[in-house]
């Protein structure tokens, strides 16, 4: 009789334990907004389906900065609870769509936590990139 009243307790420490694993973001953000976005129409062309079913895109913006160089933000939010890896990089363009050739086009990589919306931002290296693409893929 004893080991059914300590079978429960033991139930629910175990509960609790396994739901302690699962570590998702916690955030707080200003429920009053100041700022105007410049959202961007994108079109999205997935072939990594291991992070099609993880990321999900909140929002493209974009900015013109005073130097005349493009600043361009992606809002992701990991629709998982679990944490992962992914790589990724900006290809820039000039106003006739051909692209312009940096150094800068390494693949940085980017460790994502469960629940977490996040932002990936990159300033154009020079004033003739007018547009951009982000490509991304999973890292195991």
């Amino acid at each position: 009789m004893n080991m059914k009243f300590l079978a429960l307790p033991a139930m629910a420490l175990a509960i609790f334990a396994l739901s302690a694993c699962n570590s998702p973001v916690n955030t707080v953000e200003n429920t009053d907004k100041v700022m105007q976005k410049d959202f961007v129409r994108n079109k999205r062309v997935i072939t990594d389906s291991a992070l099609d079913d993880r990321l999900q895109v909140a929002s493209v913006d974009k900015q013109e900065l005073a130097s005349g160089l493009l600043k361009v933000q992606v809002t992701f939010k990991n629709v998982r609870s679990s944490d992962f890896k992914f790589a990724y990089r900006f290809q820039w363009f000039n106003e006739s769509g051909m692209e312009v050739a940096t150094s800068a086009t390494t693949w940085i990589e980017k460790d994502v936590y469960g629940g977490e919306e996040f932002f990936l931002s990159a300033v154009s290296p020079n004033e003739r990139c007018k547009d951009f693409k982000l490509m991304t893929k999973y890292l195991d």
